[in-house]
């Protein structure tokens, strides 16, 4: 090693919101492609969508029932029943081949066509069911004027229904079937190369150098690979790479093809941080370094020329904590602008703080808690020990409590500000409130 010296940068120190504002202003989105609708799962799609069918194409039946006319069985009670006469059946799927006339009623499916002349359908259960084949009786008029589905009710030829920029769920993958599509146009996923740094991480096949004190688990590659994944983009490299300046300068230079590079360790200010230096050496434009928020203060973002383009350099502190929180606010709201989603941002809860939470003066502060979903509003008890170098509590964790920098303390009972992560699995059964 050529350099063993404390380095002395001058950080810029930006405000959370500063730092989101500086990296998302730089993000634009990457082209687009076409793929098949059942795989487009995660990605955002790339033009507008408006119906291309009135659905429903007509009035259909909301009620496995009989079609009647609403005068025809007002006034209906179990002890003044009105009988009508069944002239038919509908199910989903038949064209009506008759009307209906006063007095009548014909025997109806869900999803079925109402048949001219109907305009309400009464429900199995409040009839008799035909006891006498033929012939109705109708014991409630409750269904006067229900229970039938307008033709467009869903939607209207033409009208819009999906924007550019909707991130596709398994709910849109319905809408999308529903106007007949079977490919769409969506915008690439990006690449993010993974570089983790440093002579003491161990790979799982080195795990007794681990059990034996020699070394420490390398859990951030594997984590951020995970990460980068959710965020609908896709991870290359993630091999570790030694504390020497010239195998670092090569694994960099590698990774020329890359929309994105995220490199994990050596961001700060030790003897052997060295890969600012490096990335120095190949043109490195830094755009700004340090965030005043903890975990994760040491987080620097920039541009690596490459050929004709510029790459997109996030730097990540190393200690698993502070990586995963600064790609949670940084890395992945980019990767998601990149791959063209107009929503790029976790939902944030207001919660209940079930433990007191505290902070650093003049820094925003985020927290790994659990929640607890019995109480209306939700309970953010604290996930554990808060150690930057703690992984044990991101596995227990719903979400990331913020403790903002102009209050260094929240007591148990206020109100506290809960960035989701992931679906939140543990956060319990929803709770209705009292008054429902």
């Amino acid at each position: 090693m050529s350099d063993t010296t404390f380095e002395v940068r001058t950080p810029d120190w930006l405000s959370l919101e500063a730092a989101t504002r500086r990296i998302l202003s730089q993000a634009v989105p990457l082209e687009t492609e076409t793929v098949r609708a059942a795989a487009s799962v995660g990605r955002a799609l790339a033009e507008a969508h408006v119906a291309r069918a009135t659905l429903p194409p007509w009035d259909n039946s909301a009620m496995d029932g009989y079609a009647v006319r609403g005068d025809d069985i007002s006034g209906a009670g179990p002890s003044s029943p009105v009988l009508l006469t069944v002239t038919g059946v509908l199910h989903a799927g038949d064209a009506p081949t008759q009307s209906l006339d006063s007095g009548q009623a014909i025997r109806i499916m869900t999803g079925a066509p109402v048949p001219p002349g109907a305009d309400c359908v009464v429900r199995v259960e409040d009839t008799d069911a035909e006891v006498r084949p033929g012939t109705l009786r109708v014991l409630r008029d409750r269904d006067v004027g229900r229970n039938i589905r307008p033709a467009g009710e869903d939607m209207q030829l033409g009208a819009p229904i999906l924007d550019a920029g909707h991130s596709i769920t398994p709910g849109t993958i319905a809408a999308i079937a529903a106007l007949g599509l079977d490919r769409v146009e969506v915008i690439r996923r990006p690449t993010v190369a993974i570089l983790p740094t440093g002579d003491e991480l161990r790979t799982v096949d080195r795990y007794e150098e681990v059990r034996a004190g020699a070394g420490v688990p390398e859990s951030n590659g594997p984590m951020l690979a995970a990460m980068v994944q959710s965020a609908s983009a896709t991870p290359v490299g993630g091999k570790i790479v030694p504390d020497d300046t010239a195998t670092l300068r090569s694994v960099i230079q590698s990774y020329t093809e890359a929309d994105v590079l995220v490199t994990i360790g050596g961001a700060s200010m030790g003897e052997a941080d060295l890969v600012k230096r490096v990335l120095d050496q190949v043109g490195f434009r830094q755009d700004f370094w340090r965030v005043r928020m903890r975990p994760g203060s040491p987080f620097g973002f920039g541009w690596l020329p490459r050929e004709g383009r510029d790459q997109a350099v996030f730097s990540l502190p190393g200690n698993p904590v502070s990586a995963f929180v600064t790609f949670e606010l940084f890395v992945r709201p980019y990767l998601l602008a990149l791959g063209g989603h107009s929503n790029v941002f976790r939902r944030t809860v207001r919660c209940v703080a079930g433990d007191r939470l505290s902070g650093p003066a003049d820094l925003t502060y985020f927290l790994r808690v659990s929640l607890d979903g019995s109480t209306v509003p939700p309970t953010a008890r604290l996930a554990g020990p808060q150690g930057s170098g703690l992984v044990r509590t991101l596995a227990a964790a719903d979400g990331l409590g913020i403790v903002p920098g102009s209050a260094t303390e929240i007591a148990i009972g206020d109100p506290v500000d809960v960035v989701l992560i992931d679906d939140a699995p543990a956060c319990g059964a929803f709770a209705p409130s009292a008054t429902a």
